[in-house]
């Protein structure tokens, strides 16, 4: 049997949380960058350090995470996406890698959540990439419906993401969210069927 290890990205959005929410109730491990990250910017001593180095002491409020404060001295500035970037994403690959090797100790494949996949340029510690795509208006309002942002916010957000449609010859399955729910489990079952086969293969 082959050991996966499968992306799933996409735009903000786009209906990533929906995939892979599918593929646990199938059975399979998904990782969530963004949680890993939240993690370790939380309790990482070291991490912590660094944020409040870079950001300053309103970085953390009480201990807690000023996800406020930050937000909207990062989103504002392209230095400061780097900034964080370059603190966070290495240590977030590190903890992925060693989580992998753990799930692959009773799983073929394993799933990981990485919204900025090509941005950071981790699309090469994978085995295969799946886009979860999704038209940029529907993206935004469903944005704006399960959060407290903004139109503005939101598309300040895409700014810092690469196009989905300058991904999709970068990919290896582009799981289509542009109707209905039931739509997008179909195509999902269709992929889990195919990496269940390659997964078999010797």
């Amino acid at each position: 049997m082959n050991k996966i290890k499968v992306a799933i990205t996409g735009g903000i959005g786009a209906g990533k949380s929906l995939v892979s929410n599918y593929f646990l109730n199938e059975g399979f491990p998904v990782l969530f960058s963004d949680e890993i990250a939240k993690d370790l910017m939380q309790n990482d001593v070291d991490v912590v350090k660094l944020i409040k180095h870079e950001f300053g002491d309103n970085s953390y409020n009480n201990g807690k995470l000023n996800t406020k404060y930050l937000s909207e001295i990062i989103f504002n500035n392209d230095e400061n996406v780097d900034k964080i970037n370059a603190i966070v994403h290495p240590i977030v690959v590190e903890k992925i890698n060693e989580l992998t090797v753990k799930l692959f100790q009773q799983h073929n494949i394993v799933f990981v959540e990485i919204p900025l996949l090509f941005e950071s340029e981790l699309e090469d510690h994978f085995d295969f990439i799946i886009l979860v795509y999704s038209d940029e208006k529907l993206r935004i309002s469903r944005t704006i419906e399960r959060s407290k942002l903004t139109e503005d916010e939101v598309k300040k957000r895409m700014l810092f993401q690469i196009p989905d449609e300058n991904k999709k010859d970068k990919v290896d399955f582009v799981i289509d969210n542009n109707s209905s729910i039931q739509d997008l489990e179909n195509r999902a079952k269709l992929v889990l069927m195919l990496l269940k086969e390659i997964a078999k293969q010797k």
